[in-house]
């Protein structure tokens, strides 16, 4: 059985869970979504029991520090891996031309020149335009333009192998311009940063993310029968899973998914 192996949960600034990181596997290769924000993904890997040489594939939604940072130590970790021959084939990163150059430039100035002749020959950057599709793991994956007005952003729709599909949207609200990729799929990832209750604390409109209300009347509109909520506040984690969950009921009556860092959801 397919799974969304869920590495972090949190917003940007995040301190009391991981950022933004998943998984998309069958238990044994793993397609990452985002890395969220530093070392912290090998943590999580490590206590999910995941191998960094089980992972081949690497989604980068956008260019800021939570989505990306943890790019760097998987690059590390998995180009000394392939220097001890520990690791088959190639790592293939998809994301925008922008975020190619950047990571590039920060590998050489931070990690091991030794690394360096592994970009372009194992390390593969895939630079991606809109309605780009690859194959990542046998999956069909198409990646989209999600129209962000802070930074070029992607999304990805994944056709699972069972033939189910799963739309992740990056940190962003929908955007109706992404409708072909989002209408009606199985699975939908959508952020949601705060109960409504709480958007005059953290302001998710003004910086262009939503409330749990907003993303459970968009999936309602969208006719999706599973919806999963990320990148939230970490205030109030030990409630966090039943606050949002009773909220997003009240707009939308699929199944409802608020998963906790390391939490394992079957598809």
């Amino acid at each position: 059985m397919e799974q969304l192996t869920v590495l972090g949960t949190g917003f940007a600034v995040a301190t009391k869970c991981y950022t933004t990181c998943f998984t998309i596997s069958d238990g044994t290769e793993h397609f990452m979504i985002d890395t969220g924000g530093g070392s912290g993904v090998l943590t999580n890997l490590e206590r999910l029991g995941i191998s960094y040489n089980q992972v081949h594939h690497i989604f980068l939604s956008h260019c800021h520090t939570d989505h990306v940072m943890g790019a760097v130590w998987m690059i590390r970790m998995i180009g000394q891996s392939m220097q001890k021959g520990d690791y088959e084939g190639s790592l293939h990163l998809y994301c925008h031309k922008n975020i190619a150059d950047g990571l590039l430039q920060m590998c050489r100035f931070m990690l091991s020149p030794r690394l360096l002749p592994l970009f372009g020959e194992r390390i593969i950057f895939h630079c991606l335009a809109d309605g780009m599709t690859f194959t990542t793991n046998g999956r069909k994956t198409t990646f989209f333009d999600t129209r962000s007005h802070k930074a070029v952003q992607y999304g990805v729709k994944i056709e699972l192998l069972h033939g189910k599909i799963i739309t992740y949207l990056g940190d962003e609200p929908y955007n109706p311009a992404c409708a072909q990729y989002a209408e009606g799929v199985d699975y939908l990832m959508h952020e949601a940063m705060c109960p409504e209750a709480e958007e005059a604390i953290y302001h998710p409109r003004k910086i262009a993310h939503s409330t749990v209300k907003d993303a459970a009347e968009q999936a309602a509109q969208l006719g999706v029968p599973n919806l999963i909520l990320h990148h939230t506040e970490d205030n109030t984690l030990s409630t966090r899973k039943a606050r949002y969950t009773a909220e997003a009921k009240r707009y939308y009556g699929g199944n409802i998914y608020v998963p906790d860092d390391l939490e394992t959801i079957y598809l």
